[in-house]
């Protein structure tokens, strides 16, 4: 039986893979969410199985301390891809999310994603996340 992660991270690799600046695609963690796009950037993948928002994010002091690793890596050019059930993919710098999560390598910390009818997706945690993230940040924002 395919896991159903693979169907969600599935369909942001898809899009990835698409888009006329991919070039290449490593996964750096095994088993893991975390991969090297073009070998220029990291990202970090999480997903909600939720058909409608909120969606709910939960990032463990372990994968808190992978994506720490990838922001080591590729500094600014770490992003995280949070998959909202089938509703779409919402594309967070590494700063957003570090702001808003609030990072605690000790305990479980919390993204909530959350999208209005005909808008953008709006993120909080600890705190929430000044703007919108628009719809079609990703993939395009990672290039």
């Amino acid at each position: 039986m395919i896991p159903e992660f693979h169907f969600y991270h599935g369909v942001a690799l898809s899009k990835l893979v698409s888009h006329n600046q991919f070039t290449g695609l490593t996964r750096i963690t095994n088993p893991g969410s975390a991969y090297a796009v073009n070998n220029a950037f990291g990202l970090h993948i999480k997903h909600s199985t939720k058909p409608k928002g909120p969606w709910q994010f939960t990032f463990t002091p372990d994968q808190q301390e992978e994506i720490r690793k990838l922001f080591q890596r590729f500094n600014e050019k770490t992003f995280i891809v949070l998959v909202c059930g089938k509703v779409g993919i919402c594309l967070l710098k590494y700063g957003e999310y570090a702001d808003t999560l609030q990072e605690d390598f000790r305990n479980q910390k919390v993204l909530m994603v959350s999208r209005r009818s005909g808008g953008g997706f709006r993120v909080s945690g600890s705190v929430r996340m000044k703007g919108v993230v628009p719809l079609n940040r990703y993939p395009g924002g990672l290039f």
